[in-house]
């Protein structure tokens, strides 16, 4: 008494009862065609905090979109193209003739970046033939630039410098792949006065 319509078509049915037959009014089932959804990056899906990848669907006439992050609608994520910043697994669904497809995922992974800061311990103000030890923040995998008015210190890798000489000093810090610059300290180096 029902049939489970798979394919385009008319369709009628015919009852018997008694000897007697009656055959129904057509139905016309019309079967869309579901669009392909596919993501293509346009550039590394791992990068740096503050960084972005552009993810971008396939195109088509008629196509709609909407984007979705582990899952979630993303609110105005409604173009072919969208700028990801967030860590997760992007799909995007696409529409075309109320037939729908979803892509399969793709992983964005932000790295977070290192804090970069430097504390002076000790004065930064000192006679000549002195010095200050700068330390910076210290993290699991940091590892360290040693900068002075700009220009890099040769040898300078470790989480401390010692700074005999007056300037602006910075450490860059960089882990997982990304780096960060620390605010400047400056040293001033006084000059001893002779005695005579």
């Amino acid at each position: 008494s029902s049939y489970s319509a798979t394919s385009a078509g008319s369709y009628t049915v015919t009852i018997t009862s008694n000897g007697c037959t009656t055959t129904s009014s057509a139905v016309s089932v019309t079967v869309g065609t579901a669009p392909s959804a596919t993501i293509t990056a346009g550039g590394s899906t791992t990068f740096c905090s503050g960084a972005s990848v552009t993810l971008s669907a396939n195109t088509g006439t008629g196509l709609t979109y909407q984007w979705r992050r582990n899952g979630t609608a993303i609110t105005g994520g409604t173009s072919s193209n969208y700028a990801a910043t967030q860590a997760g697994t992007y799909t995007v669904v696409i529409t075309s003739g109320g037939c729908s497809t979803t892509s399969a995922g793709t992983t964005v992974t932000v790295n977070a970046s290192p804090t970069a800061s430097i504390t002076a311990n000790g004065a930064t103000a000192f006679c000549s033939g002195g010095s200050v030890v700068l330390n910076a923040a210290t993290g699991t995998g940091y590892t360290y630039g040693w900068r002075r008015n700009g220009a890099v210190i040769s040898g300078a890798t470790a989480s401390s410098y010692t700074a005999s000489q007056a300037g602006s000093y910075t450490v860059v810090v960089s882990a997982s792949g990304c780096s960060a610059t620390s605010a400047a300290v400056q040293v001033t180096v006084g000059s001893a006065p002779s005695a005579t």
